[in-house]
């Protein structure tokens, strides 16, 4: 099985996990078989990728960071605070909407203190979203929960603030939904001067979310040397974990192109995050980044810089970003006569040079009748957002209030 770009799929491919709508109903399931129309019809239901079978890839079987049902209740929590948070002159979220974020979060917590394989990134939805920027949120949303949920479980957390620090990962990102820029489409770092941080902090913390939940909204663009926002604080002032979702956001819109709209390879994200490793970062904690979390995850589809396209088939515990690739095709796209595997640990001259595999296919002509009985969606484009990166705001004596006795249990 691979992972592959929607409109890099080919008739005749079978999935090789099934998908779902909106509403959590099944659209196709496992073994279904792709054709043209259908192909195209997913992509503009919204669906970037798809897990499909390939011939020679009949033994890999793509690592879940986490199962499909956490992945749906994980979807389903986010996108119901989404409705909510967007609601024009809502304060707070509902007793329900909490509840089912803790719940759904005791459940990220169960599912991978159970697993033992290494972290994956990315995460791709196999739940359709039909806005483009919702899909953007909530992909980075679970990225960043599971990712700071796993280091934290490592840390040793304890139980319930390990499930706090879960909300708060998960929903770090959520004041975006309430300030006019954040409406307008995903910032880039340091695009703003805190406002979505301290809208995201008011609304968690009014809802009666834990502090430590709050304090991810609140604090996850703040850097160890205090160049961050919205208060410049820096070093021990941050809590611990806290730190954490906030490398893993930077390194999430960095491999989704949010600073300048070019998405960067995962080994080259990690090279910018080192660039600031002991000084925005704590180096420990960009090293840890580097050597846990499997950034070029089994299955995934990635063009060397040969130009031959592969799977990549296995990993090495030792060093996961230079895993084995399966060669299938030759540069110029042809088959290989039998497919070949290359360790990328043992030939250093070889790189990844792509994860899509070549350049997809235009997606303008109409799919026809594709034969999924939805209604016709019309694909939201995604908007970059642009400007110069502004100096962190230098803020007075009212950020104080936001740090009462509660929070230096914390430092």
């Amino acid at each position: 099985m691979i992972i592959m770009p929607t409109l890099h799929c080919k008739p005749g491919m079978k999935l090789g996990r099934s998908v779902y709508s909106e509403q959590r109903q099944v659209l196709a399931r496992r073994g279904f078989v792709l054709s043209e129309g259908i192909i195209r019809r997913f992509h503009e239901m919204g669906f970037p990728f798809l897990h499909v079978e390939e011939e020679g890839t009949e033994d890999i079987t793509p690592e879940q960071a986490i199962r499909d049902e956490t992945l749906i209740v994980l979807h389903s929590a986010i996108a119901l605070v989404m409705e909510e948070a967007s609601a024009p002159g809502r304060e707070s979220l509902s007793f329900e909407t909490v509840r089912f974020c803790h719940d759904a979060a005791a459940m990220l917590v169960n599912d991978l203190r159970s697993r033992k394989d290494p972290v994956c990134l990315p995460i791709h939805l196999t739940t359709m979203m039909q806005d483009g920027g919702r899909r953007q949120f909530a992909e980075h949303a679970l990225n960043v929960a599971v990712c700071s949920t796993r280091t934290a479980i490592e840390a040793g957390l304890p139980g319930e603030e390990l499930i706090a620090l879960a909300m708060g990962a998960m929903l770090h990102d959520i004041g975006r939904l309430r300030t006019r820029e954040g409406q307008e489409g995903p910032a880039a770092l340091g695009e703003d001067d805190g406002a979505h941080a301290e809208a995201g902090y008011l609304l968690l913390r009014d809802s009666g979310f834990p502090l430590l939940a709050a304090h991810c909204a609140l604090f996850h663009h703040e850097r160890m040397d205090g160049s961050g926002y919205p208060f410049g604080v820096g070093g021990a002032r941050i809590h611990e974990m806290v730190q954490w979702v906030g490398i893993v956001d930077a390194f999430d819109t960095l491999v989704h192109g949010r600073i300048d709209g070019r998405p960067m390879l995962p080994h080259e994200a990690v090279e910018v995050l080192y660039a600031g490793a002991g000084t925005l970062y704590d180096f420990d904690k960009i090293k840890r980044l580097r050597d846990r979390f499997a950034l070029f995850p089994v299955g995934t589809v990635v063009r060397l810089n040969t130009g031959e396209i592969g799977v990549v088939s296995r990993l090495h515990e030792d060093n996961k970003q230079r895993p084995v690739v399966r060669v299938f095709s030759h540069a110029d796209g042809s088959r290989v006569a039998k497919p070949f595997e290359l360790d990328l640990k043992r030939h250093l001259h070889l790189m990844i040079g792509s994860l899509d595999g070549g350049k997809a296919p235009d997606p303008s002509p109409a799919c026809g009748e594709a034969g999924l009985k939805t209604a016709n969606v019309e694909q939201q484009p995604e908007k970059t957002a642009a400007g110069a990166r502004r100096e962190p705001v230098t803020v007075g004596p009212q950020w104080r209030r936001y740090w009462g006795k509660d929070w230096f249990q914390f430092v």
